[in-house]
């Protein structure tokens, strides 16, 4: 009886380790609680039902992306006489999310597509090869489909888990940007580096441009839209 009690208790402990770790991973009980509040899955279905239901814009600009794209007011930053700025960015999504609502972002037919995505695949687990598979359909289905509209693709952004633990290897991210580039190089297009621009001596996320470790404050999207600048009209 004593043993079976210990053999509990012990594997108890275990589990309650194995939950301490992987909440660690995660960013901690204030991120884990923050994911409770806000569902991702519902955020996502609000979004996209928002979306269908604007008037389609043709000809302009559209951000397109996850978090990193929906948190930047775009059309004030950008600040565009002629275009119109389109923000499609949700929170936690992922090249297979961004896949399945192109229907959306296309019907604008758009002037030019900006793309910033893939995080959040690697946060669920994906590896950069697996993720970079599923990157390029959301690209030969934008060039297969509109093939007037300029498309650029933006580095994935660095992380600084001495911030917050993320649960994300910085080497994922680098290996990421690596085939994300190739994939610019082999379909023709421009592939925006903003990782190098916004990383510190130890190419970490700087901390003068986060508080987070993985979203941007003002002054890191300044960076990321100064880049993006180059490609639109004076």
């Amino acid at each position: 009886m004593k043993y079976l009690f210990g053999l509990s208790l012990f594997i108890n402990l275990l589990g309650v380790i194995a939950l301490g770790y992987a909440l660690n991973r995660l960013g901690g009980w204030t991120y884990a609680l923050s994911r409770l509040r806000h569902n991702e899955s519902g955020l996502y279905a609000h979004r996209v039902e928002l979306f269908q239901r604007l008037p389609a814009v043709p000809g302009s600009v559209v951000m397109l992306g996850d978090s990193q794209i929906e948190q930047c007011e775009w059309a004030e930053l950008l600040h565009l006489d002629s275009l119109q700025v389109l923000n499609r960015g949700i929170t936690g999504d992922q090249t297979q999310g961004i896949l399945q609502r192109l229907d959306e972002v296309l019907r604008h037919d758009p002037a030019k597509i900006f793309l910033l995505v893939g995080v959040n695949d690697l946060v669920l687990g994906s590896t950069p090869d697996e993720t970079a598979e599923r990157y390029q359909t959301v690209v030969a289905a934008i060039r297969e489909r509109k093939p007037g509209t300029e498309l650029f693709l933006l580095s994935v952004l660095p992380i600084n888990n001495d911030i917050k633990n993320t649960g994300l290897d910085p080497a994922n991210i680098r290996q990421l940007n690596e085939r994300i580039s190739r994939i610019a190089y082999r379909y023709a297009l421009p592939y925006i580096d903003v990782y190098s621009h916004l990383t510190d001596p130890q190419g970490l996320l700087s901390v003068q441009y986060s508080a987070d470790g993985i979203h941007l404050n003002g002054q890191g999207y300044s960076i990321l839209a100064e880049k993006i600048r180059h490609f639109l009209p004076e």
